[in-house]
């Protein structure tokens, strides 16, 4: 339905764009990059990570090769590709790039109206960022309206999960050393 309904000439570049930035998880290890520069905001970097690295393990190392499930431009040879596809050799559940969007995205959000209440709208854009990478995926026809939203449910499981860690790591690691403390 997204395919033949909402596809456009103008939006598809910026589409595969995003798609593109968010790939590997790029976008949020720049913005974890930036996170770290601040003490602040390092334990909130560390969260993302921890995301991250989730997302990995039980993405691309667990679901993925156990589910494998075909990508819908492998089971639809007929639907016209309107960018250029990932590998047909790689799996669609979950959806890599929502689940660490979705992931990295709830530890932002999380991690920001925690630390700095005042900024937990950059945490609210984040979370429509990963709205946007979501959709983009179905969009490009590289995944099942399913691979994205089991990517967005176990994304906010793991962005909740990573905070809690990271909170706790850093809470006894700071207080070993006296320095910040989060609640």
């Amino acid at each position: 339905y997204v395919h033949e309904h909402f596809v456009y000439s103008f939006l598809t570049p910026i589409m595969a764009f995003i798609s593109k930035i968010t790939s590997n998880g790029a976008l949020w290890i720049l913005i974890t990059l930036l996170l770290m520069i601040q003490k602040k905001y390092r334990v909130l970097g560390v969260a993302i990570i921890i995301a991250l690295g989730f997302v990995f393990i039980i993405g691309d190392q667990g679901l993925k090769p156990n589910v494998a499930r075909l990508r819908p431009f492998v089971d639809f040879p007929e639907v016209h590709l309107v960018a250029p596809p990932p590998a047909a050799t790689t799996y669609s559940f979950p959806s890599g790039h929502s689940f660490g969007s979705f992931a990295a995205a709830t530890a932002l959000y999380l991690g920001l109206s925690n630390i700095c209440p005042e900024k937990k709208f950059w945490g609210v854009i984040a979370l429509i960022g990963a709205c946007v990478v979501a959709f983009a995926r179905v969009y490009l026809f590289v995944h099942y309206p399913t691979d994205v939203l089991t990517g967005l449910v176990l994304g906010i499981i793991v962005g909740f999960i990573a905070w809690k860690l990271a909170r706790i790591g850093w809470n006894w690691w700071t207080n070993r050393h006296n320095d910040v403390e989060y609640e």
